[in-house]
């Protein structure tokens, strides 16, 4: 039997016999096939990236009794990945002048920590009193940020008369407040949210504006939202100690207002969801009740940059909270499944809230122990809105959509108490929303 030639698939001195470096080549896209199979995988498995946030914080450019540097560094400290200053219709720019006593406890403090070249005072005319300067975001903004680690956003609150509050965020400018009587708070939130429509048309920042703490003052109501079809999202947890989250005996709560408006909405076709945001609308920094750390919003983003923040909180990739953190949530448009980040002996109730189609939308005047109606405030409507349409304590809950629901959103209550980080006052349990779905397929 003749012997078999091999051919050499070069002529050069080290070539290689054609049978074994044709294994050579097997084997190298073998190992190519699974090294890319595995990061397939891991990519696949790998959790999102969340970054935590405070939309709603006060200085002594409004009525905060801290100086911004130090309210940047508590948010940094604490293990924030960005803040949001929002200080009553101002923003952090320009030049502003503020009088404190010569014995001030936090200016004192503050020439301690900051030193003498960096705080700009002279004394006042009247006896006794420092003149001081307030530093522009500008100014203090590279002590803190860091690319990739933590962010400072400029915004603003704008507040305009009878508590009628929004939030706005990533702006260069005030966007003005909008003067009327108590019997136009409606038309004040329109008209704030159509004056953020046009700067976010103008500038390109795709800013929307955030209904705060519509239960302050009881000012609020389900149906003014529902008569503002373009309000899109709202403070469905506020941490200051005067917003009345949880309503009362007669009125509604946040969470109940915010069925009310999803159902109505989508059963109407008039207005798009309405998402949630916590916050903490702090104001006190030395222990006074509205102080930070209390509530926060959890974006989905894989770049932390106001830009990237934004675009995530407007397709609703984020969830609320007062302590409870989550590692995923995933929807694919059926299934709607969360993964909660287990804490040793604590544990969760997942409700799966939603409203059914065909649901009753009439709304009733509500009234008071006595029978008598309560004026200004929310209507009384049917309890099959915002019903709790399943329950568990999973770490990984979900819920299949059946077709008959018009949304479905979740609330997460934990065994933890949600404990002041600055009092020690407990608050409550931890909790966490997560944005409405809607079924898609």
């Amino acid at each position: 039997m003749d012997k078999k030639v091999v051919r050499s698939v070069s002529s050069g001195r080290n070539s290689v016999p054609a049978n074994k470096k044709n294994r050579g080549y097997f084997y190298l896209v073998f190992l190519s096939v699974i090294i890319i199979g595995l990061a397939a995988g891991s990519c696949k498995n790998s959790e999102p990236n969340w970054l935590r946030g405070n939309m709603h914080t006060h200085t002594f450019w409004s009525d905060g009794d801290e100086f911004p540097e130090s309210v940047a560094r508590w948010y940094k400290e604490n293990g924030y990945d960005f803040l949001a200053m929002t200080d009553h219709n101002t923003i952090l720019a320009g030049e502003r002048w503020k009088n404190f006593p010569e014995d001030h406890a936090t200016l004192h403090k503050y020439v301690e920590e900051y030193g003498t070249e960096w705080v700009e005072m002279h004394s006042h005319e009247e006896e006794g009193t420092q003149r001081v300067r307030l530093k522009t975001l500008e100014e203090f903004r590279s002590m803190y940020e860091e690319p990739g680690k933590f962010l400072l956003v400029m915004g603003n609150e704008i507040s305009n008369p009878h508590a009628v509050h929004l939030l706005g965020f990533h702006q260069d400018r005030v966007i003005p407040a909008i003067q009327g009587t108590v019997n136009e708070r409606e038309e004040m939130i329109r008209r704030t949210v159509e004056n953020m429509k046009a700067y976010r048309e103008e500038t390109g920042i795709n800013a929307h504006p955030a209904l705060a703490h519509p239960n302050f003052r009881w000012a609020i109501t389900a149906e003014m939202m529902l008569n503002v079809p373009e309000l899109r999202f709202f403070e469905v947890f506020n941490g200051h100690p005067m917003v009345n989250n949880t309503g009362d005996e007669s009125r509604a709560s946040t969470d109940r207002i915010w069925d009310i408006v999803l159902a109505n909405r989508l059963i109407s076709g008039d207005g798009e969801l309405l998402y949630g945001l916590a916050t903490d609308d702090a104001h006190n920094y030395h222990g006074g009740g509205a102080g930070p750390g209390r509530g926060w919003v959890m974006v989905r983003s894989e770049e932390l940059s106001p830009e990237a923040i934004l675009d995530a909180i407007d397709k609703g990739d984020f969830y609320a909270s007062t302590g409870v953190k989550l590692k995923d949530i995933q929807f694919n448009g059926k299934n709607l499944k969360i993964k909660i980040e287990p804490q040793e002996g604590i544990e969760f109730t997942t409700e799966f809230i939603g409203t059914q189609k065909g649901v009753d939308t009439t709304g009733k005047p509500t009234l008071d122990a006595e029978g008598n109606e309560i004026e200004n405030t929310t209507m009384t409507y049917s309890g099959e809105i915002g019903k709790v349409l399943a329950s568990s304590q999973s770490l990984t809950p979900s819920y299949r959509f059946t077709g008959d629901e018009l949304y479905v959103r979740i609330r997460i209550t934990s065994s933890a108490d949600h404990i002041d980080p600055n009092t020690g006052k407990l608050l409550g349990k931890q909790r966490a929303w997560v944005q409405p779905h809607v079924q898609t397929n």
